[in-house]
């Protein structure tokens, strides 16, 4: 499960050959219960998207830029069910440790000269980056919140998991088994998450049919949810 700013040359390199039929260089690409979502908006979060994967711009496709639209627009329904701009918001500590993990998973990134050549390859500063983070860190925090409570997995489940999956992979590997007792509890996370993205999916299938939606960039993913147009 599961989320703004650019400069002009990104759109540039993002956008294809020919545009999509209504779509503009700069403006209102979509809107959500009336309220838009810019272009700039929908580069920026393509620029952040290929920067968490890694994945360089020149190799960004139209359907990646559709994809990123959808998830923007799902960030914006969640958004509006928020109690407040800042509910559930990361601390200081917690922002700063993600940002430190994340660049120890960039083997570019070890030392600052490093870090700051990959930020600067994708038109961000650190402190654009942290926003990002923010920002998806606050929303996984709200989902984790509303959806692991209703959640409630049984031991015949986790079995069930194991036997099915666990054991056939290990013997397949022919590795040391393990027991039920040593692995369960990650079982049972597993299938919690796994659980938590079919209702999060469920969730959102709902806010959309609720909420006015329009987009002048075509969104496949949803078929008839999203009326053409602004």
């Amino acid at each position: 499960m599961k989320l703004l700013r650019h400069l002009a040359i990104v759109v540039l390199l993002l956008a294809p050959a020919a545009a999509f039929p209504g779509e503009v260089i700069d403006g209102v690409i979509a809107t959500v219960s009336r309220k838009p979502v810019l272009q700039s908006e929908w580069d920026d979060a393509t620029r952040f998207e290929a920067f968490m994967q890694q994945k360089p711009l020149t190799a960004v496709t139209d359907k990646d830029r559709v994809d990123v639209l959808q998830r923007l627009v799902d960030r914006r329904l969640l958004e509006a069910q928020m109690n407040s701009p800042n509910f559930l918001a990361p601390s200081g500590d917690e922002l700063r440790a993600n940002l430190s993990k994340l660049r120890a998973q960039i083997p570019a990134a070890k030392d600052d000269k490093g870090w700051q050549a990959v930020l600067a390859a994708y038109g961000f500063s650190e402190r654009e980056v942290e926003d990002h983070l923010h920002e998806q860190m606050q929303m996984m925090n709200f989902v984790e919140v509303r959806l692991r409570p209703t959640i409630h997995v049984q031991p015949e489940e986790v079995e069930a998991y194991y036997r099915a999956q666990i054991l056939p992979d290990l013997q397949k590997a022919g590795v040391k088994m393990v027991t039920l007792q040593e692995v369960g509890p990650k079982i049972r996370e597993l299938l919690v998450q796994q659980h938590m993205d079919q209702l999060l999916d469920a969730w959102l299938h709902n806010l959309r049919q609720q909420t006015p939606i329009h987009s002048s960039v075509p969104l496949p993913a949803w078929g008839h949810e999203v009326m053409g147009g602004n």
